[in-house]
Parts: structure tokens; sequence; C-alpha cells
């Protein structure tokens, strides 16, 4: 099992499309900081010699922080974009010994066939904290180019007053509130992984995986949940019902700390993945390769 695994982490980190996704994602993830501080004071500028006052410009656009918290690029999702490169990363990775056709070797010469299975997921986790490694270090590199101050809390909006449409006081959160979100949040990158290791491995389809990385990657699941939901309250008359408080890729996409959903995340990523990889191993043990 020990050797599968290495051989797994080889075939990772030699593959040219692992190589490209991690520049990608540390490209986007570096010109986030500049590009959002050039776009800011290009548009105050652009405000200001218009005929608004400074005073009309920073009730309109805020005033620019200096401030950077490291504890919210640690515990927030690699961002639309990253994800899908990530996730289409994956099914790069999960299909290659299906595509090159030597996964035929490699299943008869294994004990059981779960191990290939089960080997590709454990390395699935070690892309998935290498891409989020990459990922805070290219943000965290990239505002300290735009002369940000470095600070170790997580911080969000306080709550909105309808009356007088104002935020309340900002909602501090320590380092260690961030480490534990991360934590869930690589638990729910990790059921995403299993439903591509099923399409790819399980099922075989390149083109599924592919699809569903795109879809699930970039949030367009949150229509059909949207949709379901509606539907779901109607027929049994309920209110506030959701299917996106439920669902593992629109859990990963929020707040989890700020929201108070971290529990129900854990028990949802550890159960929808079990199943997942449950139903591609027994897919995988009644393939017959040629």
């Amino acid at each position: 099992m020990r050797n599968v695994i290495k051989m797994d982490i080889y075939r990772l980190l030699t593959s040219l499309s692992f190589k490209v996704c991690i520049i990608l994602v540390f490209v986007q993830n570096f010109i986030s900081g500049p590009l959002t501080k050039i776009a800011f004071f290009l548009a105050r500028k652009l405000m200001l010699s218009s005929d608004m006052t400074e005073q009309e410009v920073d009730e309109l656009f805020g005033v620019w922080s200096r401030d950077f918290y490291i504890g919210n690029a640690v515990a927030s999702q690699l961002g639309g974009i990253c994800t899908i490169i990530f996730l289409l990363c994956i099914v790069f990775f999960s299909y290659s010994d299906i595509q090159h056709g030597y996964i035929k070797n490699i299943a008869g010469q294994l004990p059981k066939r779960s191990y290939t299975v089960i080997s590709k997921f454990t390395v699935m986790q070690l892309t998935a904290l290498i891409f989020y490694g990459v990922s805070v270090f290219a943000k965290t590199l990239g505002q300290l180019i735009c002369g940000q101050r470095l600070k170790f809390d997580m911080v969000f909006p306080g709550e909105l007053d309808m009356e007088t449409f104002s935020f309340g006081p900002d909602r501090v959160f320590s380092l260690g509130h961030a480490l534990a979100e991360f934590g869930v949040k690589i638990l729910l990158l990790s059921c995403m992984c299993a439903l591509i290791l099923l399409l790819t491995t399980g099922l075989g389809s390149n083109v599924a995986g592919t699809i569903a990385a795109v879809v699930v990657g970039a949030g367009f699941t949150g229509v059909a949940y949207a949709a379901a939901s509606l539907a779901v309250s109607r027929l049994f008359r309920l209110e506030d019902f959701s299917f996106s408080d439920y669902m593992p890729d629109s859990l990963y996409r929020s707040d989890l700390v700020a929201d108070g959903g971290m529990i129900r995340s854990i028990i949802i990523a550890i159960a929808a993945t079990a199943v997942l990889l449950f139903i591609t191993i027994k897919l995988y043990d009644r393939k017959e390769f040629k």
C-alpha cells in the first residue's frame, strides 16, 4: 500500500498538469492584492475628478485598509477559479492511469483493487494541502508588496442594521479559529475530490469528471439547490429550508465559524465522503481491464 501511494505521489508531482495548475493558482492569488488596490484607488481618482467631494467618495468606497488578515486567507476557500483549477488537476491525476492504459498492470499486482482508490484519495489530500499552501503564500506575498500590515486574526463584518443600513463592529476570531475552519474546509474539499474519484475511477468517465469539476468548482450547483429548496418548501410547507445548508460544496464556500456551521459541516463531509468512496470501491472492484 505504501509503495502504491509513493508511486501516485511521484506520478502527481512529475505531471505537467500539476505544475501548470500550481503556477496558475500562484499567479491568480499573487496578483489579486495589487489589482484590488489599483482598482480601488483608480475608482477613487475617477470619482474625485468628477463633481463628488472627498467625503462623498469616502462614504461610497470607504477607506482603504492597510491590514491583511492571514486568518482569513487560511480559512477561506481557494476561490472560484482556483477551485476549478484544483478539481481539474484532480481529474487529470485520477484519470491518467486509465487514459494511458497502465492501470491494468497496477491493478493486477495489488492484493486488493481498493488499494488504488485509497491511494488516489490519499494523494488528493496532499494535493489539497499543497494548493492551499501555495494560495496562502502567494496571497500573502502579493499583499506585502502592496505595503499591507500582516495580522494573524480572522475578521468578518459586523451584523447589518436594517434600520440604519450600517454594519456593527467587526467580528474578530483568533488564528486558532481560522485553523479549525481550514481543517473543516479540507474535509469538505475532500468530499468533492471523492466525487471526482467516483466519476473518473469508479465510472471511468473523464468527461463527467471534468464537467463536475467546473460545475461544482464554480458554484453553479447553487441554482439547482435554490430550485430544489423552493420545491421542497412548497411541497412540505417548510420555512427557511435550503439544500445549500447541507451540501458539501455549498458549505465549502461559507464562512463556517462566523455562520456557526462547523459541526454540521464535519458530519456531512465525513458521511458523504465515506459513501462516495464506498460506491467507488464497489464499482472499481467490478471493472474489467483489457
